[in-house]
C-alpha cells in the first residue's frame, strides 16, 4: 500500500510541476484576444497530464535533467492539446475536460488557429533539447497527423480489420505515448537498445489507452470523463467496438445497426453479446505485452512504470 501511495503522490507532484510550466508559457493577450484566450481556456482545462508524467518518469531512470524533462514534459502536453482542439472539430465533439470543446465555445475558425498556436508552442518548448529529441518529437508529431487522417478515411468504411484499426490507433494514439516513454530516456543516460525498448513500452500502453478510450466512449461516465459520449458511433468511426462486434456476428450486428439506437441500446447490445468482455481481455493483453517489455530496466527502478501501466488499465475517465 505505502508503495501506491508513493507513487501516487509522486505523479501528484510531477502534474503540480507540469501546471506550473503551462501556467508560464508566455501568453500575449493584450497582443490579440482572438488569438490567446482560447488558449488560456485550454490549458486551464483539467487534462490528466499523462504523457509528461510518462516522459518524467522514464527520463528519472536513466538520471535526465530535471528541467530538461519539464520542457520536453510541456512540449507533450501542448502537442497533445492541439491534437485535442483539431480532433474535437473533426469530430464534432462538443465537450472537453469537462468544459465545452474551442470550436463549441468560440467557433470553428478560432479553434484552428488555437490549435495551430499549441504546436508552435510546443516546438519553442523543446529549444535547446538535444537534436535526437526534437527529430524524435516531430517524427512523432507526423505520425500522429497521418493516424488521424486514416482515422478520417475509415469512417464509414466497414470492411475495416482489427489489423488496420491497430495500425491507425498505432498512430494516432500509441506511437505518441511510445515518444513519451521514449524522449526520457533519449534526454537522460539510456542506450538505442534501451530507448527503443522504452518506445515500446508506451507504444503497447498506448494501444491499451485507446481501445479503453473507445471502451470508455460506450461505458464510461460523462461526469467523470468530462466529454460527450458516443460521438464515435454518432460519426460511424471504426473503433475496436463495432470492429468486434461485426467480425463477432456479422449478421446481427448488421440488423442491429439498422435500428436507431441509443447509447443504452448499444451497451445492452455490446454487454449481452460478450463483446464487452472480449473489449476488456484485448486492454489486459496490451497493457501485460507493454509491461514483459520492462525486462531491461531492473525491478527497483521499474516499479513506477509499472504502477504507471496499472493505472493506464484501470482508469475510468
Amino acid at each position: 500500500m505505502s508503495d501506491i501511495r508513493s507513487f501516487q503522490d509522486h505523479i501528484s507532484f510531477i502534474r503540480s510541476q507540469t501546471e506550473k510550466g503551462l501556467s508560464k508559457i508566455p501568453l500575449r493577450p493584450n497582443l490579440t484576444n482572438y488569438f490567446y484566450e482560447p488558449i488560456k481556456y485550454v490549458l486551464k482545462g483539467k487534462g490528466k497530464r499523462l504523457r509528461p508524467i510518462l516522459v518524467h518518469l522514464t527520463g528519472q531512470i536513466y538520471n535526465a535533467h530535471p528541467d530538461e524533462l519539464m520542457k520536453a514534459g510541456i512540449a507533450v502536453e501542448l502537442l497533445h492539446n492541439f491534437s485535442l482542439v483539431h480532433d474535437d472539430i473533426m469530430d464534432n465533439d462538443s465537450k472537453r475536460h469537462g468544459q465545452p470543446s474551442v470550436h463549441n465555445k468560440w467557433d470553428t475558425s478560432t479553434a484552428i488557429l488555437a490549435g495551430d498556436g499549441l504546436f508552435a508552442l510546443a516546438q519553442l518548448a523543446l529549444v535547446g533539447l538535444k537534436p535526437v529529441a526534437y527529430q524524435r518529437f516531430n517524427e512523432v508529431a507526423l505520425e500522429v497527423c497521418e493516424g488521424q487522417g486514416i482515422d478520417k478515411e475509415y469512417e464509414n468504411n466497414t470492411s475495416i480489420t482489427m489489423n488496420e484499426y491497430i495500425q491507425m490507433i498505432g498512430k494516432k494514439t500509441a506511437s505518441f505515448l511510445g515518444l513519451c516513454a521514449e524522449l526520457g530516456g533519449l534526454l537522460g543516460s539510456a542506450s538505442q537498445k534501451e530507448s527503443n525498448n522504452l518506445f515500446q513500452f508506451g507504444y503497447n500502453l498506448g494501444l491499451a489507452f485507446q481501445i479503453k478510450d473507445d471502451y470508455l466512449e460506450i461505458f464510461g461516465d460523462e461526469k467523470i470523463m468530462g466529454k460527450s459520449l458516443g460521438s464515435d458511433l454518432d460519426e460511424q468511426k471504426q473503433t475496436v467496438m463495432t470492429i468486434t462486434a461485426r467480425k463477432k456476428d456479422f449478421d446481427n450486428w448488421s440488423k442491429f445497426i439498422q435500428k436507431k439506437n441509443n447509447l443504452s441500446q448499444y451497451k445492452d447490445y455490446f454487454e449481452t453479446s460478450g463483446i464487452k468482455k472480449e473489449v476488456e481481455n484485448l486492454i489486459e493483453s496490451h497493457v501485460s505485452k507493454a509491461l514483459s517489455g520492462l525486462d531491461l530496466i531492473s525491478k527497483n527502478r521499474s516499479n513506477h512504470l509499472s504502477e504507471y501501466a496499472k493505472l493506464i488499465l484501470n482508469r475510468d475517465y
